[in-house]
């Protein structure tokens, strides 16, 4: 017998299925299950719709993250079961303690089981992949929040959310349970579909093949068992299931009024508030306009991140940061961002704009990252007087950018303010308590 550990859960694994857990390895077998109720044995054409479904989800070139409590694990199980899963699954979390759901929230719900907690499980979902992918990958966020039969049994109703969150918004599952009608694997067949679904249609998938073993009557069904008499009584003996779809916004006005902190355009696709960081290289700048140099400097810092080894399995890519707020200037009007955007997505190179005015801010929002700078910027961003002209105040301000794992590419050029000659790092006083920080970008590669 083996042995995973999940979020600080210990799961047995089945010794013919090291990947999988026992829970899962048993899909087959629900129908002998001592408890099961009437609506708890319908799963041999269900069973072949769901693999169908998740077939197509894995042959569409979509990475999904997935972050699920209380229940769902079927619906993980099937998705990883079908081979291709690697196509689709990044990663799939289970908080399942209090402790583990508010560290991956990063803050304490007002009710864990809730339409509000499964939407912000999947947007967490959602930059999980992103952080996992490649600039242009399209993306999902899974996140679902159950409260099912259990033991001891609850008082309350038993129900559960289902959301994802992608470039296109948010669509959510909200199911309140007939309580008593299933056994606890009954009501996790059933979320388990519900999470199937909404994935498939967060990846364009027509979904009508699946049809839903929902309770719509309203007498208690034949050898069902009710938590207690009481709750039996109260129960609604009928499933209520309700779709919501949320539409994103308009991205670059919610960056200006503040709502978001970047928006990425990339591969013909938006990500909002999914930054990529780890093995990227950013060169940032305003872009009016973009030419043939900028591009050139950017795939030459890439070459020199890659020969470094930076990147998740050995690849490096780069991209362009467009500021959109000006620590002096104000922030940019949205259609002088949109024209500035519009020169990388015909040039299909990607382009994330931020909020980030400072290399501080673009540290904290992209730890990790490289960034390449021009002479004259570096020169610029190493003299105390941007610091409340104190060494104090330049050493604490790149503390903070070395504690984001961040680090400077400098890419040589004419001084054409001075001298007249080809400047490098070199000719730049660095503050030996940051030089380390900064690398040369050689003329040629």
């Amino acid at each position: 017998m083996f042995i995973r550990r999940i979020s600080g859960i210990q799961q047995k694994l089945c010794p013919r299925h090291r990947q999988q857990p026992i829970l899962s390895c048993m899909a087959h077998t629900f129908r002998t299950h001592s408890n099961a109720t009437h609506s708890d044995v319908k799963h041999d054409v269900i069973d072949h719709t769901i693999e169908d479904l998740v077939r197509q989800i894995h042959s569409c070139r979509t990475k999904a993250a997935v972050f699920v409590t209380g229940g769902g694990s079927q619906g993980v199980s099937w998705l990883l079961s079908v081979p291709g899963a690697s196509a689709t699954v990044t990663e799939v979390v289970v908080p399942y303690s209090r402790n583990s759901l508010l560290q991956l929230l990063g803050k304490e719900p007002d009710q864990y089981c809730s339409p509000e907690t499964a939407l912000s499980l999947a947007k967490a979902g959602y930059q999980r992949a992103a952080a996992l992918t490649n600039f242009g990958t399209h993306i999902v966020g899974l996140g679902a929040t159950c409260a099912l039969a259990s033991e001891p049994p609850k008082r309350g109703n038993h129900r559960a959310y289902v959301a994802a969150h992608s470039s296109s918004g948010a669509r959510l599952l909200s199911i309140k349970l007939a309580k008593g009608s299933r056994s606890r694997w009954g009501e996790e067949q059933l979320v388990g579909q519900l999470l199937v679904k909404v994935l498939a249609e967060a990846c364009d998938i027509d979904t009508s093949s699946l049809q839903l073993p929902l309770i719509s009557n309203t007498a208690a069904p034949a050898g069902a068992a009710a938590d207690t008499p009481t709750a039996a009584q109260a129960a609604p003996l009928h499933d209520e299931l309700h779709t919501q779809m949320l539409p994103a916004a308009e991205p670059l006005q919610d960056l200006i009024d503040g709502k978001v902190q970047c928006v990425e355009y990339s591969g013909g696709h938006v990500f909002v508030d999914a930054p990529r960081s780890a093995g990227k290289v950013y060169l940032p700048g305003s872009f009016n306009p973009l030419h043939e140099g900028h591009q050139g400097m950017l795939e030459t810092a890439v070459q020199i991140a890659a020969a470094s080894g930076d990147g998740a399995d050995g690849e490096t890519e780069g991209c362009f940061e467009l500021a959109a707020v000006n620590a002096d200037k104000g922030h940019l009007e949205v259609a002088d961002i949109q024209r500035r955007v519009a020169q990388f997505t015909a040039a299909g190179v990607p382009v994330l704009v931020t909020a980030a005015p400072l290399l501080v801010d673009k540290a904290r929002l992209l730890p990790g990252a490289k960034f390449v700078l021009g002479w004259d910027t570096a020169v610029r961003i190493v003299m105390p007087k941007y610091y409340g002209n104190t060494e104090i105040g330049l050493q604490l301000t790149f503390a903070d950018i070395r504690h984001q794992g961040c680090r400077f590419l400098v890419a040589g050029r004419l001084d054409d303010k001075g001298d007249g000659s080809f400047k490098t790092l070199k000719d730049i006083n660095l503050p030996p308590e940051v030089a380390d920080l900064f690398e040369q970008i050689p003329e040629r590669v």
